[in-house]
């Protein structure tokens, strides 16, 4: 029986998440407007983020501490180049182009220095997620449900780990995980 419980326990860490990778036949839409198109994605180390700019919790802090690790791969040298970010909005209809940049410029970030923040239609972002099983949902209020995970990419776009978001988002962890997938 202990067995049975172990390999169980295996499946649900390890195994199940095997083989998820970022879809390549979406296109999204930087904060600037332009075409992201997945499919023309350069090999690199991605740590992949869902949020909402009204997220009351999870997203800001998670964000928060994306930009201390941001800061610290860049004196490493390897934002940009290596390694980089990517934040899709869950909130497209409300998440304009305008409210995205109001968000990255809380948080001191420019779009195309290694972190792009993506909107697209619910059908596409759905897309995205649905390998991750990330989801979300509107109830009709102004804040949505979500789960709270944050996802490390290889340079093949496939998943390595997933970490927990907001006050959980471990950022020493992650940063030993990313640099041990750079060097």
């Amino acid at each position: 029986m202990a067995i049975g419980i172990a390999l169980g326990i295996m499946y649900v860490e390890f195994w199940r998440d095997a083989g998820i990778e970022l879809p390549e036949e979406i296109t999204m839409e930087t904060s600037t407007g332009e075409n992201f198109v997945f499919a023309d994605m350069e090999p690199k180390v991605r740590l992949l983020e869902f949020y909402y700019a009204k997220c009351p919790d999870v997203c800001p802090l998670t964000t928060q501490r994306m930009m201390h690790l941001k800061d610290q791969f860049t004196d490493e040298g390897i934002f940009g180049d290596k390694v980089e970010f990517i934040s899709i909005t869950i909130d497209p209809n409300e998440d304009t182009n305008e409210v995205i940049q109001q968000y990255m410029k809380q948080y001191g970030i420019q779009e195309n220095n290694g972190w792009t923040f993506l909107r697209g239609s619910v059908e596409d972002t759905e897309k995205v997620a649905e390998p991750f099983r990330f989801q979300f949902k509107d109830n009709g209020t102004d804040f949505l449900t979500h789960t709270s995970y944050a996802y490390l990419l290889d340079e093949n776009n496939e998943l390595v780990e997933k970490f927990p978001m907001g006050q959980a988002f471990d950022k020493e962890r992650v940063y030993d995980r990313v640099m041990r997938l750079v060097e």
